[in-house]
């Protein structure tokens, strides 16, 4: 019997550097210092350390929340205009109670009432000022347009035909590039409406999304590697054929020809897979659910479904191939088991719960696991809870999801924020924007908040 599973529809201290004096200047489609502007117009006090907000800003409907740190916080807090210090907005502090993370957090000010974009900090009796931040009402746009321009940045750097510019060599560098490569087109297969082909890059204008014209660049990167190295480990063949895969996939009604070559060397690459015992099981998840979706063959079927029930069934958590393999199995046109796609989806449902739930028990709003909430956790959680929200639209995901982009871009315990968004700028903490596989997985979740709007 063939089957689709309808029913889950189209699943699939940085801050600091800047110092206090800043301002923002606003172009057409972004956020940029204004053209030979090196220094601020206008100088905010000095920052307490006690007040955390946002460090680049917010959308003018988005939730605005500010982060009290102190035992006895005043009643109310203000949000004063940053160029006249004038006041425009007071807010009441609120005490949320118990909390899991440390008890000094538990206060914060919400002033979503104030959509007039502009440039602001929060003032509060005795704790001081905060840093600077903006209301804009591209914001999400300008930095996912940024994000996307980091990738030609790459190829760029790289010289002709060698791929992206991406640290490392051999099988480390392909592992990174797929590994990049499957999250930007995961994102477009979810989000197709909010890439374009005006980005700027030299295919801009051929009538395929300039996304895809990035991962075609690095495809035919893998096929001249795959040439060159027609055996390779079990692991790097694993992701080859997923990524080459999805991109045929994706692509077959706009270059056939392409998209059969990719096809094929995902499918060589499996032969290689199939003889290397030590592959992990959820690589051979993804791998095999994604030839199985392009593909139609059941040789792929049931090394798919058996990997995959384990998983569905096991205690803890999915890991990110299994979760990603899952989801293509289960939107997969060819044959499946309805009662297998039913466990999976109930299990990443209930993941994507518990990550809403204990970010609400969190200090700032988030959720990192058993583990520490660095950018590579957080960001990883996000990609699942966007899949989800893909599904099922839930207001409080999407509030799980800024709340984790403010956290990223310094609403966090030490105020770093954790990308760039002018050209020039200097951060402490590493930049997202500079690592392509964290910089995929911020398009991700930029092109999902894009989504929502």
């Amino acid at each position: 019997m063939i089957t689709v599973c309808l029913c889950i529809g189209l699943l699939l201290s940085g801050c600091s550097s800047r110092g206090a004096d800043y301002a923002l200047g606003t172009g057409d489609h972004g956020l940029v210092m204004p053209e030979g502007e090196t220094e601020a117009s206008y100088e905010v006090p000095t920052v307490g350390p006690n007040v955390f907000v946002d460090c680049l800003g917010y959308e003018p409907d988005s939730e605005k929340i500010v982060i009290f740190r102190g035992e006895e916080i005043p009643e109310t807090f203000e949000i004063r205009d940053a160029e006249s210090r004038e006041t425009v907005y007071t807010g009441k502090v609120k005490n949320r109670g118990t909390v899991e993370s440390p008890g000094e957090y538990n206060y914060y000010g919400d002033f979503s009432g104030l959509k007039e974009p502009g440039n602001y900090y929060v003032q509060i009796d005795t704790y001081g000022e905060s840093y600077p931040f903006v209301i804009h009402d591209n914001l999400y746009y300008s930095l996912f347009k940024r994000s996307c321009e980091k990738l030609y940045a790459l190829r760029s750097a790289a010289g002709e035909g060698a791929g992206w510019n991406i640290k490392g060599t051999g099988e480390k560098k392909e592992i990174d590039v797929c590994q990049c490569m499957y999250k930007l087109l995961f994102s477009y297969e979810m989000f197709p409406g909010v890439y374009t082909d005006d980005m700027g890059i030299p295919e801009s204008g051929n009538g395929v999304p300039d996304i895809l014209d990035e991962c075609r660049y690095e495809a035919e990167w893998l096929l001249r590697r795959a040439q060159a190295d027609s055996e390779g480990s079990g692991i790097s063949c694993c992701y080859r054929a997923a990524v080459l895969s999805k991109y045929a996939y994706l692509t077959k009604n706009m270059d056939a020809s392409f998209a059969g070559e990719c096809q094929k060397a995902a499918e060589a690459a499996w032969k290689n897979v199939s003889k290397d015992l030590a592959v992990p099981d959820d690589l051979v998840v993804l791998a095999a659910s994604e030839l199985y979706r392009v593909t139609g063959s059941r040789q792929y079927l049931s090394p798919a479904e058996e990997y995959l029930r384990n998983s569905a069934e096991k205690t803890g958590r999915l890991s990110e191939p299994e979760f990603f393999g899952g989801v293509t199995y289960m939107n997969t046109r060819s044959q499946v088991d309805v009662d297998l796609c039913d466990v999976i989806i109930k299990k990443i449902m209930q993941e994507a719960e518990e990550i809403a739930e204990k970010s609400k028990t969190d200090s700032f709003f988030v959720y990192a696991g058993d583990g520490e909430a660095d950018r590579e956790t957080l960001l990883g959680e996000m990609l699942r809870i966007c899949v989800v929200n893909h599904v099922i639209t839930n207001h409080e995901y999407n509030r799980v999801i800024e709340n984790h982009f403010h956290y990223l871009m310094g609403r966090n315990p030490e105020s770093v924020c954790h990308v760039s968004y002018w050209e020039g700028q200097t951060i402490e903490s590493g930049d997202i924007m500079e690592d392509p596989v964290q910089n995929a997985s911020f398009i991700f979740m930029l092109s999902e908040l894009l989504s929502n709007q």
